[in-house]
This record gives structure tokens, C-alpha cells and sequence, in this order.
């Protein structure tokens, strides 16, 4: 029995309404990404059942809690690479696409590259800032976290990942719908073609990530021009679906031990990017849940969506309010799709007269720094605690001298790195009869025992919090800060 009959469009967004089976096609895909995800993972770890599920084709029983999940929308893998200051010149220039995971030391240099462009913005919330092209000063800032699978069905195919596996998905489209929103939302002189790509797309290892003729992420309306939908490649409703049903398996460091903190928790894993706000945090709420014995999914309407903007702070040089200069464009309260910064005609200034706790706004990305973006998962606590053995953590995470502040990952250790997370695993597994790990064979986890699980159970609460609280007055006694609160850009920072 399932517990939905139908998943929805993120934040009930109408525009699919009037084509005809556009809505149907909708879940069709959705329930897909759900299951092609939850297979893919079941093959990886010896076809053990999940804990994640799809509500469109099972109901877990038990009592369902709602768990908000936010994080802040700055990226914080520039934060970590270039330090603030360089970052938000960074975060508000459209990148080559050939930067894209490289991270050079001028990224927004487009000598030699194809002219294709992307967003830096990797915390599924991007913006656009538009600015007077004689002062300089910022005239508005648009934000959205609109999924790019949204805007890719309506034109009837949203492509799929063969590397997962994930197939291609078809829908009925409308491409006067698709016409009509860019002409809405962006601008008015935005044509079809300009939407469209004439020769395929290639990252910078010469993978096509869009083939020729499909619908274009990279288009120069939702690029240099404007911003339609989010387009970093990270930031997908695929991705987000496939970081739920990777977070809910358990994992164990290279010892043996349980992994319960975030950054460790991701490097080991390897799943999602381990610089971000928004990855790390995702993958510890779920994975907390998981260790509960819960069945765990993503929320209907699954979609990402900035929560509120904090406008705490902020000052108008007419001592107005400030509210008034920002406008949810599409979606709802607290499930913000699409929102614009931008200061009403009538009060005879701009966005670049606001201040900040008392510094005036120069870049868009201060204003991101005030938005909380989030996502809402939902865990069935059943009745009978749900018994899984943890996987062996593949993942390894170094400290590279080139970037001291960044997590690097690399299958061995590079010349001059440093491993990182090396104990924060918890428990021994070799006492008191708890189970042997998984050993990965092939891409197959496979057990070595079937001993029982009571050690691991022990370890999912009290003790859990107690070791890390004992890990946190240690570094604080040595110095030494905790790994979560090591860097900038956790939380929701603040101008000073």
C-alpha cells in the first residue's frame, strides 16, 4: 500500500496544470528517481533492503515525523577555497563550465574554454545579480532553487544518468508554456532556439552533459543574461533524491567504527560534496534518522527550497522598512522558489544604499548569506527497530596543502596530503559480539557475519552525544576547534 497517490511539483508550482498528462508524468518520474536510486543502491551493498523508500509505492506504517533540514545558501566550498572576500566577487560571476570541480586559482577566466557557463552556487540556491551598467550598483538580485528537471520536462524529455542507472523520462511538455515563463521571468526577448543546444556539452573531462538538440541548463538566459532554474551541476532534484537513499546506509570508517559526524560521515561515504553546507548536513540528518531504525523518505512536494531570508540586520537609508525591497516571485512561505531583492522605485534608491549590520551591500552573495535554504524529510518510527548492518566506507578525505581550509578527495593519498577524520569513528566492533563490517568487493558489499547488530543499536543516542561532547572540551582544551565549526559558512553568518 503506498502512503501518496501522487508526488506533486515542488512547492505545488501550477504552470503544468493545463497540459494534459503533465501532472501524471510528473510522478511517473519522480516514484522512478525513488526506485532507480534505491536499486542502485541495493545492487552496490549485496542487495540488502533499504531503509529509504518511495511513498508512491509503500507505506511503512509507524508514526511519521517531519524533520526540516537548512542550511545556509553561500557557498561554503568558496568560502573554504578563497576566503571570504574573494568568494563573493567569485559567487556572483558565471563560471566555464571547464572550472567545474577543478577549482583553478582564477576560475572565472575564460581564456581557451568553449564559452559554456555555470553557476558556482553548489547549495541549491543560485542567483543572478543585475546591476546599472554605468554605476555599478546593483539594481536587483534573484534568487531561485527551481529544479532544472522541472523546466527539462516541459520540454518532454528530462535525459537520465546511465553511470546510476537513471533512464530517460518522457513527458507530454508544452514548449509555449516553457517559452512563456523565460519571457516572464527573464526577458522578454529570450527565443525558443536560444534555448536549445546545437552541439553537445562537455564538462571538463569531456563528458557530454547535454547532447545535441536536448533543452540547455547552460543557456545564456539562465546564464550571463538572467537565471530561470538552478543549473550548477550539483544541484538537481535527481541528486537531492539520490543523497536521501546514500545517507540512510550506515557506514564504518576504515577501523571498524560507526560514523555519526557529518564532514566524516561524507568523506568516508563518498557521496555529495564534502565543502558544502548543504551535503553534509542532509546526509547527517538522514543518516541520524536511519540509525534510529527508521524508514526514512523525502517530503511531498520532494523539491529544495529557501526557507526564509533573516533581514536582521539590515537598514535602509530612509530608515524604512526593508521588507517591502523583497518578493516571493514563486512558490510559498517557506517553500520559496523563485524570490527577488530589489528596492521599490518609488524610494529613490538601490539595493547598493542597503547596509548590513552597517556594510553596504556590494555582491549578491551577502545577501545569500542571509537566506536558509531546506529540505523536509519524513521517518516512520516503527514499531520493531529496524536491523542493518553498516557498510565499510570506501571514501577517503585529505587535508592538501594547496587548499589547508578544503576537503579533498582522492582514492590514495596524494604527495604532501594529510588523511583526514581519522578518529572519529565510534564503538569497537570487535567487542562484545557486534558485527563484522561489509567488505566492498567489486562494487558488492558483502557480509562476513551475521552476528548481531546490539552494539551498534547501543551506540545510536546517549552515547553518541556523550562522545561528542567529550571530542568537543578536548579540542577546546587543546585549542583545537571542532570540525563542524572550523570554517565559515556554517550556519547563517552574519557581515561584521
Amino acid at each position: 500500500m503506498a502512503l501518496l497517490t501522487q508526488y506533486d511539483t515542488p512547492a505545488f508550482l501550477p504552470d503544468f496544470n493545463a497540459i494534459p498528462g503533465q501532472l501524471e508524468a510528473w510522478n511517473r518520474a519522480v516514484s522512478a528517481w525513488f526506485d532507480q536510486n534505491i536499486a542502485a543502491d541495493q545492487a552496490m551493498y549485496g542487495h540488502t533492503p533499504l531503509q529509504y523508500y518511495n511513498a508512491a509505492t509503500f507505506d511503512p506504517g509507524g508514526i511519521a515525523v517531519e524533520q526540516e533540514i537548512t542550511w545556509n545558501a553561500f557557498p561554503k566550498e568558496l568560502l573554504r577555497r578563497y576566503g571570504r572576500e574573494r568568494a563573493l566577487i567569485l559567487a556572483d560571476r558565471p563560471w566555464p563550465i571547464e572550472s567545474f570541480g577543478v577549482y583553478p586559482p582564477d576560475p572565472d577566466n575564460t581564456a581557451g574554454t568553449s564559452g559554456v557557463f555555470y553557476r558556482p552556487q553548489e547549495e541549491y540556491c543560485e542567483w543572478h545579480v543585475r546591476r546599472n551598467p554605468d554605476t555599478d550598483r546593483i539594481l536587483q538580485v534573484t534568487f531561485t532553487s527551481e529544479p532544472p528537471e522541472y523546466w527539462m520536462s516541459l520540454t518532454g524529455l528530462v535525459p537520465g544518468d546511465p553511470t546510476v542507472p537513471i533512464s530517460d523520462q518522457y513527458f507530454p511538455g508544452d514548449p509555449e508554456t516553457l517559452l512563456r515563463l523565460y519571457h516572464e521571468l527573464v526577458s522578454p526577448d529570450v527565443k525558443y532556439e536560444d534555448l536549445f543546444v546545437s552541439s553537445d556539452v562537455k564538462d571538463a573531462n569531456g563528458k557530454a552533459i547535454t547532447k545535441k538538440k536536448q533543452y540547455n541548463i547552460y543557456n545564456k538566459w539562465n546564464t550571463t543574461l538572467g537565471i530561470a532554474h538552478l543549473n550548477s551541476p550539483p544541484n538537481s532534484l535527481v541528486a537531492e533524491i539520490k543523497l536521501g537513499a546514500d545517507a540512510s546506509i550506515l557506514y564504518t570508517d576504515p577501523k571498524g567504527r560507526l560514523l555519526v559526524e557529518p564532514d566524516a560521515l561524507m568523506a568516508y561515504a563518498a557521496y555529495g560534496g564534502p565543502n558544502r553546507n548543504s551535503d553534509p548536513t542532509i546526509g547527517a540528518t538522514v543518516n541520524a534518522l536511519a540509525r534510529l531504525g527508521a524508514y526514512v523518505t523525502l517530503r511531498n512536494p520532494v523539491g529544495l527550497y529557501m526557507d526564509h531570508i533573516d533581514l536582521s540586520g539590515w537598514e535602509a537609508p530612509d530608515k524604512k522598512s526593508i521588507s517591502e525591497c523583497v518578493r516571493i516571485l514563486r512558490g510559498l512561505p517557506g517553500m520559496i522558489e523563485r524570490m527577488v531583492v530589489e528596492v521599490p522605485k518609488k524610494r529613490g534608491f538601490t539595493i547598493s544604499d542597503l547596509t548590513i549590520v552597517g556594510v553596504p551591500i556590494r555582491y549578491g552573495g551577502q545577501i545569500a548569506e542571509c537566506i536558509t535554504v531546506k529540505l523536509v524529510g519524513t521517518a516512520n518510527i516503527v514499531p520493531k527497530h529496524l536491523p542493518r548492518l553498516p557498510a565499510a566506507g570506501t571514501g577517503r578525505v585529505f587535508i592538501d596543502p594547496r587548499w589547508p581550509l578544503a576537503l579533498e578527495q582522492f582514492k590514495s593519498t596524494p604527495p604532501g596530503a594529510v588523511e583526514g577524520f581519522l578518529n572519529e569513528g565510534i564503538g569497537d566492533p570487535k567487542q562484545s559480539g557486534a558485527a563484522t563490517m561489509p567488505v566492498r568487493k567489486a562494487g558488492i558489499a558483502t557480509y562476513s557475519s551475521q552476528r548481531r547488530l546490539s552494539r551498534f543499536r547501543f551506540y545510536k543516542s546517549e552515547e553518541i552525544d556523550a562522545q561528542r561532547s567529550q571530542r568537543i572540551k578536548s579540542r577546546a582544551a587543546t585549542g583545537t576547534s571542532a570540525s563542524y565549526d572550523r570554517y565559515p559558512g556554517d550556519g547563517c553568518p552574519r557581515i561584521s
